[in-house]
């Protein structure tokens, strides 16, 4: 199916967005060559790794309180958990890499020139634990202080969950041993916990699915899903009935002139009439 205008500036506009890496005319240009489905699917998996502002709800774990770190640090949890119980932008507190790395082609990988999770939160993808740095001042370069110490969370639409403090050794992979460090090992007993919650004992699950990429198997549908809804629609944005009908399931007047674009809010899809001022939140992301 080839692209209308309005999906080429769609993907145009995530392509802009999209922090790539190398920052080169060759990246952009395998970037522009890819159809709605990929760019979709790196633009979304980037976006995954920012919580966007919302007033959430937040639940504290008891080991978050009980750690020995606790006390030293409560100060900036509290003031990162009051951001977000306010919907305030928590975008500074996020790691340099969720903010830098959003994509690498795929091809640099395979020459071994990066690592395959370079662009992307291993953690993240496989546990879904976001990490927060705790030190409220933010500098110029708009990211805050960074502390040795952050906080591990479980965040969805409207619930923050603080699982955990670790230190950066959390991030560290296996040994050749095949050992974990202390802090690693103690988020992976965090995961399973959290993960069999109402699980009868001795029961198999499934947590956090990831294809061979890397990238989570949820992730890679909601893509599609959302390149899918744009192929349907997009055809009948400039067909009246339809446009009528789509005012008309909202309570609002037919508009004597219509201009439809594609945009995204963070994980949510979105149409937006640039004649009427009007927004159409198509689908709600996750998070």
């Amino acid at each position: 199916m080839e692209e209308t205008n309005r999906i080429k500036k769609f993907k145009s506009q995530l392509i802009k967005e999209l922090p790539f890496f190398p920052n080169d005319k060759a990246t952009l240009s395998e970037l522009e060559g890819q159809g709605l489905n990929g760019v979709l699917i790196h633009y979304l998996h980037w976006k995954t790794r920012i919580v966007p502002p919302r007033q959430r709800k937040v639940q504290i774990a008891p080991e978050v309180t009980s750690d020995k770190r606790w006390k030293s640090l409560k100060e900036g949890i509290n003031g990162l958990l009051d951001k977000v119980r306010n919907g305030e932008n928590i975008y500074p507190y996020h790691s340099q890499r969720a903010h830098k790395n959003g994509y690498t082609p795929a091809q640099r990988i395979r020459d071994g020139e990066v690592d395959s999770w370079e662009d992307k939160d291993q953690i993240l993808n496989t546990k879904g634990f976001h990490h927060f740095h705790l030190n409220m001042n933010v500098l110029s370069t708009g990211l805050s202080e960074r502390t040795d110490d952050v906080l591990f969370a479980l965040v969805s639409r409207d619930n923050f969950h603080a699982i955990g403090i670790f230190d950066h050794s959390v991030f560290e992979p296996v040994d050749s041993n095949r050992n974990m460090t202390s802090e690693r090992k103690r988020m992976w007993d965090l995961h399973k916990k959290h993960a069999t919650l109402g699980i009868k004992p001795g029961a198999a699950y499934f947590s956090h699915p990831i294809t061979t990429s890397g990238h989570p198997i949820y992730l890679i549908r909601m893509a599609d899903y959302y390149a899918q809804k744009i192929r349907e629609n997009d055809p009948k944005l400039d067909d009246r009935f339809f446009v009528n009908s789509l005012y008309a399931q909202d309570q609002l007047p037919h508009p004597n002139k219509y201009n439809f674009e594609w945009r995204m809010d963070a994980l949510d899809l979105e149409l937006f009439d640039k004649k009427t001022n009007v927004l159409f939140c198509i689908h709600k992301g996750h998070m």
